[in-house]
């Protein structure tokens, strides 16, 4: 009898070994969890956007021989309008930081050249001037052709609207604004060379007047 129990008991230390050894298995119906990078990826879908289909011209900055396309982009807004209006604004800042640019690169290429000093003809300050001109007279001209908007669930779960705009001016209008403050800066550096005595600098004044007089809307490749 003795035997027996103890039997009883060895074999009822092993089955709850084994239960308590198991591992225990998931649910069959517990979905697995998203990983971050997978939410990240679908934070970065539009839910819709407007139109259906993304322009080629969001990508590609349309080429024309008589206007300038410029693409604004907005951060993402809680109003379809708000990001329209700070897309636009970003396409014409565009519009007067590429000239400004350009301003710098091609004035540092002809002083490079000519050994033109800072003092008598300085890139970065005619660069400044020409943004002060361009921002006057032309940015406001530049106008909105299309529009394409993405809209997202933010981590509230609201719509933010993400806009880009194509936006267009007249080639002419542009080079009409280069070229006369070009002219007028080349007016007052030939000046300045016709009462200049020291030779040295007179040669240089000359050389920065050659730079802006003519086309300079061609100089900075309009």
């Amino acid at each position: 009898m003795k035997k027996k129990c103890f039997l009883i008991l060895a074999l009822t230390g092993v089955i709850l070994a084994a239960c308590t050894s198991a591992p225990a298995s998931a649910p069959s119906s517990q979905a697995p969890q998203q990983s971050a990078r997978e939410a990240a990826i679908e934070a970065a879908r539009p839910i819709r956007t407007t139109p259906a289909s993304r322009p080629p011209w969001v990508d590609i900055v349309p080429k024309s021989s008589t206007e300038l396309s410029f693409i604004g982009v907005s951060p993402r807004y809680a109003t379809d309008s708000d990001a329209r209006y700070n897309a636009e604004e970003n396409g014409r800042r565009q519009l007067v930081d590429y000239y400004g640019t350009l301003m710098v690169n091609k004035g540092r290429q002809h002083t490079a050249t000519f050994g033109i000093s800072s003092e008598v003809f300085s890139p970065q300050i005619a660069a400044q001037q020409l943004n002060e001109r361009i921002a006057q007279n032309v940015a406001q001209a530049l106008a909105p052709a299309e529009y394409y908007t993405e809209v997202y669930l933010d981590n509230t779960n609201r719509e933010a609207y993400q806009a880009y705009v194509l936006m267009e001016v007249a080639k002419s209008l542009v080079a009409r604004v280069i070229d006369d403050y070009g002219r007028e800066a080349a007016a007052d550096y030939a000046k300045q060379a016709a009462a200049e005595q020291d030779a040295a600098r007179k040669q240089q004044l000359e050389k920065a007047a050659e730079f802006f007089g003519g086309n300079l809307s061609s100089t900075l490749d309009l």
